[in-house]
């Protein structure tokens, strides 16, 4: 049964922004920040983390969603601005990118391949109102342009997850960080569950407000807010239309200078729109232990308890399900609750000028496409190569595994691996060539899938 294949489509996807969101600026990103969920969501699962404008490496990117190079590696903060009006600051990139992908739909039968055309813009704008005060902002917008099915092309701007608008307040000592992140996506490879079509199309916005108080040298304690919304455009997915309202702690202790212990919780309430759906509510808590053993390696471990508790039995009622019998629709009621351990770890290993490394790993629960709920086990290893004049080269490999919660619930693997290599002709022009497989291994019939995707872009940054 063909409509098996959809599942646990919303897995990733839907989630990416509750992941993203803690950053909320356009900084370069900590380790630790790859993993923050916010007790829903977990890392990107496949191609890397989302990066924020202009703050490229290759295991940031997914060849087939284009996004921003940097030209040159900048690790200064003021590099991405290129001009000023008045005191904001600007950074204004645009690219274009052309790719090739045998398998548009990750069909198992039935393959179709396409040539696309991708444009994109990025703007960076910083505004420091005050010497404690500076609003930022990040878009990244693109199109995708399908040569031969044009019923794939983009149904709108696509707006990356990365685009956000954020404002730091310094109180005394008290850091106050208002955010918002916002975006337009449709692409499937970021939901693992997904087979057999081109589009998820979905907009995400995640508002909140984040404290940090320095207590003294060696405490610090944050605690926020977020408020989450999924939107998606059409009645294929319907059902996964929600909002999340969520509360967070996160302590933390400067135990030597190389070693930080933590804890982090939060409670999070999540509401359908569905009345077919049982709303949620998830905890999660735990330890942190972030160690700098040396400027050169560095890991993040944390591990705890992670719970998602519905209130009733969920139904679902998209598109996707209009054709079958009752019998059949009956298969996809769910009333299952999770309760069990996560873990998330980052080992980050700088050999030197030109090569640095990193594995990561992590085992989350998190809201269902189909089901109440999966548990999902992701590990990935990336590399950076500099070893090359104005070249850089990026291999990765990832694996995961899966399982749905439910009575019929599906099992899968998905194996990847790509290389990305990036050539800077000048601090403007970068020209970059990308190639990624992907496997799909299901119990489920006719979920199976292999894709390859090759891409090439040029990039300007002005």
């Amino acid at each position: 049964m063909n409509i098996l294949c959809i599942f646990d489509v919303a897995r990733k996807g839907v989630l990416l922004s509750v992941l993203s969101i803690v950053v909320g600026t356009a900084a370069p990103l900590h380790a630790q920040d790859f993993f923050r969920d916010l007790g829903t969501s977990r890392s990107s699962g496949g191609i890397g983390p989302g990066v924020t404008a202009s703050d490229y490496t290759y295991t940031d990117s997914r060849p087939s969603e284009f996004r921003p190079v940097t030209p040159i590696d900048q690790s200064e903060e003021g590099d991405k601005y290129n001009f000023a009006l008045g005191p904001v600051r600007f950074g204004v990139a645009v690219g274009v990118g052309i790719e090739f992908n045998d398998n548009i739909q990750l069909s198992d039968k039935n393959r179709e391949s396409d040539m696309i055309f991708r444009p994109l813009i990025n703007i960076d704008a910083s505004w420091p109102i005050s010497e404690t005060n500076t609003l930022r902002l990040a878009i990244g917008a693109s199109y995708a342009k399908y040569f031969d099915h044009s019923e794939y092309d983009t149904g709108g701007l696509l707006v990356s997850p990365t685009s956000a608008i954020a404002l730091g307040i310094q109180v005394g000592a008290v850091k106050i960080t208002v955010r918002d992140r916002f975006s337009y996506q449709e692409e499937p490879f970021d939901v693992a569950p997904l087979s057999n079509i081109a589009n998820y199309r979905r907009y995400e916005n995640q508002a909140g407000v984040e404290l940090d108080w320095p207590i003294n040298q060696m405490v610090n304690f944050g605690v926020g807010y977020d408020h989450f919304n999924l939107w998606t455009n059409g009645n294929q997915f319907s059902s996964q239309d929600h909002a999340i309202e969520t509360i967070f702690i996160r302590p933390t202790v400067q135990v030597t200078p190389g070693i930080k212990v933590g804890l982090f919780g939060s409670y999070s309430a999540i509401s359908f729109d569905s009345g077919e759906r049982a709303d949620s509510v998830g905890i999660l808590i735990g330890p942190t232990v972030d160690i700098v053993f040396s400027e050169h390696l560095a890991l993040y471990v944390e591990a705890g308890y992670q719970s998602l508790a519905f209130d009733g039995t969920s139904q679902f009622d998209d598109d996707f399900l209009k054709n079958l019998t009752a019998a059949e629709r009956a298969l996809f009621t769910d009333s299952s609750d999770s309760g069990g351990y996560y873990f998330k770890l980052e080992l980050s290993h700088k050999v030197g000028p030109i090569f640095e490394h990193a594995i990561s790993a992590s085992r989350t629960a998190e809201i269902g496409f189909f089901s109440d709920f999966y548990d999902i086990l992701h590990i990935e290893y990336s590399a950076t190569f500099k070893g090359l004049r104005n070249t850089e080269i990026g291999p990765l490999l990832f694996y995961e595994h899966y399982e749905t919660s439910g009575d019929n619930g599906e099992t899968a693997d998905r194996w990847g691996a790509a290389i990305g290599i990036r050539h800077h002709f000048s601090n403007s022009l970068t020209v970059g060539l990308d190639y990624r497989f992907l496997y799909k291994d299901s119990n489920f019939k006719n979920n199976d899938y292999y894709q390859n995707i090759a891409f090439l872009s040029l990039y300007y940054r002005f």
